[in-house]
């Protein structure tokens, strides 16, 4: 998978500033997209050893289940071991790579201001803010997206405004929220387990939690990469006049 995104080269500097910014001008989000396409790489690999470890994890209750006699002390611990090495290596992929996405987004939410000020609903702090605020960040940001979206449709070749699907927003963002929900369970379900047969079920739960980590990883892969194209595409037409 290349990690560069597809479209045009960026003119160096992008071609103007909207009036009315004081001065706030476009800037790449090129080599912020770059970073975040081998920092996912990096999350779906943890999540990758994640959802061996749930599976482990889980094949080791079935036999706990079926016969109490046939798992050793020392696979209960590797096995335990391993899921806390899974969650640490998670963790850490998960904040840096939450770090360096939500400054691409302020990026792209700004330059979007640039290509179409006043069309986006909320100002361009609520990229971050939107982040950090309980139960509202699981609908601002994808607001903000839209928006964004939207603001960095390049122009038709006519000038013309033009509609760009939000395919790639869509499902992103959806199977973000998902994954997101369902890992919190997870967590829930699994700090809670004591016997075999709820460790089973935490497992279980995991395991797909932790697949879903890695569809919407891929996913915010291919929309980091299609928005980035986007931004090129408008920055390196200019400030094109819309035809009527």
């Amino acid at each position: 998978m290349s990690a560069a995104p597809a479209g045009p080269p960026a003119p160096a500097p992008y071609p103007y500033a909207a009036p009315d910014l004081k001065g706030v001008r476009l800037r790449s989000p090129r080599g912020l997209a770059i970073a975040l396409a081998v920092l996912f790489a990096l999350v779906v690999g943890t999540d990758l050893f994640a959802v061996f470890a749930d599976w482990n994890l889980r094949s080791l209750m079935e036999r706990v289940l079926a016969d109490s006699g046939s798992v050793s002390a020392a696979e209960l611990n590797r096995g335990d071991t391993m899921n806390g090495v899974a969650g640490t290596l998670q963790s850490a992929a998960t904040l840096v790579t939450g770090i360096v996405f939500i400054v691409w987004f302020h990026r792209v939410r700004t330059n979007a201001e640039v290509f179409a000020p006043g069309a986006d609903k909320r100002k361009r702090g609520w990229a971050i803010g939107g982040w950090f605020v309980p139960i509202a960040n699981l609908w601002i940001p994808y607001r903000i997206a839209v928006d964004t979206w939207g603001s960095s449709t390049p122009f038709a070749a006519d000038g013309s405004y033009r509609r760009v699907r939000l395919t790639a927003v869509n499902c992103w963002w959806g199977v973000f929220v998902l994954s997101t929900l369902v890992g919190r369970y997870a967590s829930r379900v699994y700090g809670h387990a004591e016997t075999a047969d709820a460790l089973h079920s935490a497992a279980t739960t995991m395991l797909v939690s932790d697949a879903l980590d890695v569809v919407a990883a891929a996913l915010a892969v291919l929309f980091v990469r299609k928005l980035t194209a986007m931004q090129h595409a408008k920055a390196a037409q200019g400030p094109v006049v819309a035809a009527v």
